[in-house]
């Protein structure tokens, strides 16, 4: 028995597809439509990197990122659903705590998987081939490519008459029909229209229910991408009930070593992890990764993503070293597929980086850093926001390190940790440099929301960064002079951030961000934390006055954030 009985449900879908081949005239499905991923972006904690902004922008494997199924050529008696069960994209960044970022990776062409055996014994006699039916095949053809396209507005129009030519041509009753119904709904849930996509997925399941039964394999594929619809609009209940009927029909038709088990074993993970439920979505993500790899697929794209987010579920549960051992597999993985340059190998690098920094292994994550700093630098403009992440990520470690060689307090590690705190300074001002220049053309420009909050939380780190390396560089000030400047400096970094959040152009989306509230209330006690302390040389009578207003606005954010998080988990 599978792991489904004990657990429940994850996310995204196979979508669905039909195709028919006539006497011998074999048709080929299109590639699936590629949705490009926004650049992650990271959190100045590690554990925070499993709460992206985007849905799963980390990870890709749901339903979102698949590996393309072989294409079914079938006769006129079949109906594809499914095909060969695409490996998918769901995670995220990605991909943080228990929320869904706001960008879904629905990006494969809807597929249904019947064998043509299946199809003849369910229908006695030939398929139907009328005009109809003729039409039913342009039109599905039609909007199957331009939905791989992203053109979805026109392939919307072309599923509709499909749908309309399949129910005269092929029968109420056909399965067909139930296919079509599919096709339209994973197109609305491509456009983020749920309202509309739901209630055509629950036909779709109960058409292909009635023409073969409850426990069809083709009724779990479908059950999955209504799954992945409950999901995308946080009904975790309702998603976790369809992939744990749908996980229980794959065991039972596919076994428990199929590609598509597993693609519901982990979308059924992802839920529970949603859910906060870590534990049990530790195992069936481990599970789901261990069926890729003994079917030989543990070094593709879908495997190392999966095992990107259970990387995540460690780290949120505080297992570092098993954290850092699959990070390792990662990058080897993808040094050797992809090479030492490919985004995806200076990721994982940068990835396995901050974990190294977590567990003080300072000097290996420098050095992984340095490397993706210097292949960066040959594939990107100066000013790309991510020479500016990759910078304050390498300002971060060389902090620490200077606080290592400050706390032993002989004279040789003071002047060591001096050279590192002005090495971090030179890295952080580069960074900040590029992050305003990056939020002013986003936010000037109103670019996706994305790249604004993107741009947005680099900066906010950066300067709270600055501001409390100044803070740092005040114990080692030897004149009164380099104590004022050094107070200024970091007060003013404080300042700006707090500026910027409290500008009335700066969207109410963008602020509402969870990472971008943990910053604004960072920034409130780090000022006030500066203004309150003895080193402060700057003191006025409404200084006091002026830590107590940032402190109580602080614990107001802080007490808005933790019912905002805890309602996401419900």
């Amino acid at each position: 028995m599978g792991p489904w009985k004990k657990l429940a449900g994850r996310c995204l879908t196979t979508a669905v597809e039909s195709s028919l081949r006539r006497r011998n005239l074999a048709a080929k499905l299109p590639l699936a439509w590629r949705q490009q991923r926004a650049v992650p972006l990271l959190t100045d904690q590690w554990k925070r990197h499993a709460t992206s902004l985007t849905l799963f922008e980390h990870s890709n494997d749901q339903g979102y990122d698949r590996m393309p199924g072989h294409v079914l050529g079938v006769s006129a008696a079949a109906l594809i659903f499914g095909v060969r069960a695409n490996l998918v994209k769901a995670e995220e960044q990605h991909n943080n705590s228990p929320t869904l970022p706001e960008s879904s990776a629905l990006n494969q062409v809807p597929v249904l998987h019947l064998s043509d055996q299946t199809l003849v014994e369910s229908q006695p006699g030939e398929a139907p081939s009328n005009a109809h039916t003729a039409k039913w095949r342009i039109y599905t053809d039609m909007g199957r490519d331009l939905f791989s396209k992203g053109r979805l507005d026109e392939a919307e129009k072309y599923f509709v008459q499909a749908l309309e030519e399949a129910k005269q041509g092929f029968g109420e009753k056909d399965p067909h029909v139930a296919s079509s119904f599919n096709n339209l709904a994973e197109l609305y849930r491509m456009k983020k229209d749920y309202a509309r996509a739901e209630p055509l997925f629950l036909e779709a399941v109960r058409r292909l229910e009635i023409a073969f039964s409850p426990d069809h394999e083709s009724v779990g594929f479908a059950l999955h991408n209504l799954a992945g619809t409950y999901l995308l609009q946080r009904q975790f209940d309702e998603a976790r009930k369809c992939y744990e009927r749908s996980l229980k029909i794959k065991e039972r038709k596919l076994g428990q070593n199929h590609p598509e088990y597993a693609n519901t074993l982990f979308h059924l993970g992802e839920v529970l992890r949603l859910q906060g439920s870590y534990t049990n979505a530790e195992e069936l993500i481990r599970d789901s990764v261990r069926i890729l790899e003994e079917e030989g697929i543990g070094h593709s794209q879908t495997a190392i993503r999966r095992m990107g987010r259970l990387v995540e579920v460690l780290v949120h549960t505080d297992q570092m070293q098993e954290a850092e051992k699959l990070q390792r597999k990662i990058l080897h993985a993808l040094e050797l597929s992809q090479g030492l340059e490919a985004t995806s190998t200076i990721m994982a690098a940068e990835n396995l980086a901050r974990t190294l920094h977590a567990l003080g292994k300072l000097k290996e994550a420098e050095e992984l850093l340095e490397r993706s700093f210097q292949t960066r630098q040959k594939v990107l403009p100066p000013n790309h926001i991510q020479l500016g992440l990759t910078m304050f990520k390498l300002a971060s470690v060389i902090i620490q390190r200077g606080d290592g060689a400050l706390s032993k307090k002989d004279e040789l590690n003071v002047s060591d940790a001096k050279s590192d705190y002005e090495m971090a300074e030179e890295l952080l001002r580069r960074a900040i440099r590029i992050a305003e220049r990056c939020w002013k053309d986003a936010s000037s420009l109103r670019g996706p929301l994305t790249f604004q909050a993107g741009a947005l939380i680099s900066l906010l780190r950066s300067l709270d960064a600055f501001g409390r390396l100044k803070i740092r560089q005040l114990e080692l000030a030897t004149t009164v002079k380099e104590k004022v400047e050094g107070t200024e400096e970091a007060e003013k970094s404080f300042v700006k951030c707090l500026v910027i959040l409290e500008k009335s152009e700066v969207p109410q989306e963008l602020v509402s961000i969870t990472e971008v509230r943990r910053q604004h209330i960072a920034c409130l006690r780090h000022l006030a934390g500066l203004l309150g302390s003895e080193s402060y040389l700057n003191k006025k009578s409404t200084t006091k006055e002026q830590v107590d207003q940032l402190l109580s606005k602080s614990e107001n954010l802080e007490t808005e954030l933790r019912d905002i998080v805890k309602g996401l988990k419900n």
